[in-house]
């Protein structure tokens, strides 16, 4: 099995799983020109799941030197499997501090839930400053979506989440990137654990039933409200971008304060676990510190 991740930010975009031969995962990122945290902390996902299944892991590395370290840089390297065999020039692990602007490649779990949501927390209030309201909506969707993965989502394989904030000084706009990758049932099979949701065979229909109001796939769980509040919190104060990816299932949620739109597609892989990634974006363009050209 092949994961080609070349170009921009693939694993958001286009990238899917090819090929029949499960004896091996080729993590190809030999044309990787940029990443963002959903590729970072998927690329780890999928080789810890397969690793979990005694699938050897091989990662080939960006040509371009900026991209591998960026690589060291953000913990990906730290975080494979342990037998993953990794092909190309490792470069150094040497590194500034940029804790108020990155969050590494980190392992979650129910354990360290709560650690990493004190550390995430200044990260993300610093970028919005002044607008702690905007600050505290996008914290406590940072939140949902950690304690998702650890709470419905966790199992042996790991769950990882990395963050990145972008200034806006010579893109787009300044944003908040934020992503968690579990390697849990997924959440159809999560919400078909509750009667009321037994009927779901569609990936994507469970997952869009899943981010109403409301709904969870604990019987008596009475809260079941916390996707939707991620949609309605932050778009309010801001444009959101927010996937979630499961099984063969994949919802983009649009928003902004007038309004949302949502749409579903059905993928050509299979993602073991739930992939959520959310994007905000508060005001007038944009790099990471550490990594540029995109």
């Amino acid at each position: 099995m092949e994961l080609l991740l070349a170009g921009g930010a693939p694993l958001a975009s286009a990238a899917f799983l090819s090929g029949r031969d499960s004896g091996r995962l080729v993590l190809d990122a030999t044309s990787l020109t940029f990443a963002c945290p959903v590729d970072l902390a998927g690329m780890v996902a999928w080789a810890h799941w397969a690793a979990e299944d005694s699938v050897p892991v091989t990662l080939k590395l960006p040509q371009s030197r900026a991209m591998a370290s960026y690589l060291q840089r953000m913990d990906v390297l730290r975080h494979m499997p342990s037998r993953t065999q990794i092909v190309g020039r490792v470069p150094p692990d040497m590194r500034a501090d940029h804790s108020g602007s990155l969050l590494e490649v980190t392992a979650l779990n129910p354990s360290n839930v709560n650690d990493l949501s004190e550390r995430i927390g200044p990260l993300v209030m610093g970028f919005y400053g002044r607008n702690t309201a905007a600050g505290s909506a996008v914290l406590r969707a940072c939140g949902e979506l950690m304690g998702n993965a650890t709470e419905h989502g966790y199992s042996d394989r790991g769950a990882f989440m990395a963050a990145q904030l972008h200034s806006g000084r010579t893109t787009d706009g300044p944003r908040l990137e934020f992503a968690v990758c579990d390697t849990g049932v997924g959440v159809m099979q999560h919400l078909r654990g509750n009667a009321r949701y037994s009927h779901y065979t569609q990936d994507r229909y469970a997952i869009a039933r899943a981010m109403k109001l409301g709904v969870t796939g604990i019987s008596d769980d009475k809260r079941g409200n916390g996707l939707s509040d991620v949609i309605e919190h932050t778009r309010q104060i801001g444009s959101v971008d927010f996937r979630i990816r499961s099984g063969k299932g994949e919802v983009h949620v649009l928003g902004t304060p007038m309004g949302h739109r949502e749409t579903m597609t059905t993928r050509p892989d299979q993602t073991s676990g739930t992939w959520a990634w959310l994007t905000h974006r508060w005001g007038p363009a944009s790099d990471t510190v550490v990594q540029s050209g995109k």
